[in-house]
């Protein structure tokens, strides 16, 4: 794997909000076609990583290079520019909405002379994606919020493998659904891996984690501890690099 060009490459990534240190020095390469997990305690800085990433939140000091280039984000809507997509824990998505609006959403297309919403090429193509990834709802015109948690979670995802071209960060997916739904949306993240995206997910499930990673990284209280092959260690491994104790 290491011929390959990374995705994204972080090199000693520094994040500090005045006095206080939220990352500490941290490196990390992903690749095409993988998903590494992200876990640590809350208060790790897991979710400052992630908004550093995406454009929220810029580092203090480090490098982040996109695809072999240094980049330098503005802001998040130039990280999504450059092929990065967010499903968030709270999905920012309109209830109130059609689903095939959410899914164009702030990218709506248009047809001409006048520059009228193209509803009916939006819901299409919405339909078309659902279908393809197997997200089961009754239809692109149904509105967000007579859909389940789970169903949700399939269409923010969904969005953000139309989206993405290089790698999706995914922010505690699961954490709100059951057992039937966290089962699809786990299907609908190993088919962002076959799609030859990369994948960097943050879970507070360590047995999710080892179903669906190539690699785990650790991080305590904003620095890295270490990073594994998941096939190469054990829950007990990383539950002790979490906490510190042996």
């Amino acid at each position: 794997m290491s011929e390959i060009q990374p995705v994204l490459a972080l090199t000693n990534i520094h994040k500090a909000f005045g006095g206080v240190v939220a990352i500490e020095d941290f490196s990390l390469d992903l690749h095409p076609g993988e998903i590494v997990a992200l876990v640590g305690d809350n208060g790790a800085g897991k979710s400052t990583l992630i908004k550093i990433i995406s454009g929220v939140y810029k580092p203090t000091s480090g490098e982040i290079c996109l695809s072999g280039e240094t980049s330098q984000f503005a802001d998040a809507s130039e990280a999504r520019e450059k092929g990065i997509e967010v499903v968030y824990q709270d999905l920012a998505l309109a209830d109130h909405q059609p689903v095939y609006m959410n899914l164009f959403l702030g990218r709506e297309l248009t047809k001409p002379p006048f520059g009228l919403l193209d509803k009916a090429r939006m819901r299409r193509e919405t339909q078309e994606l659902v279908d393809e990834l197997d997200v089961r709802i009754p239809s692109a015109s149904s509105t967000i919020r007579d859909l389940s948690g789970g169903q949700r979670q399939g269409i923010a995802i969904a969005r953000a493998t139309h989206w993405a071209s290089k790698l999706v960060l995914l922010d505690e997916p699961t954490a709100a659904l059951g057992v039937a739904e966290t089962a699809k949306v786990e299907e609908l993240v190993l088919s962002l891996k076959k799609k030859n995206l990369a994948i960097l997910i943050i879970s507070h499930s360590l047995d999710q984690v080892f179903r669906l990673s190539d690699r785990i990284c650790v991080l305590r209280r904003g620095k890295q501890i270490g990073v594994r092959k998941t096939a190469d260690t054990d829950k007990n491994e990383i539950v002790s690099m979490i906490t510190g104790v042996a």
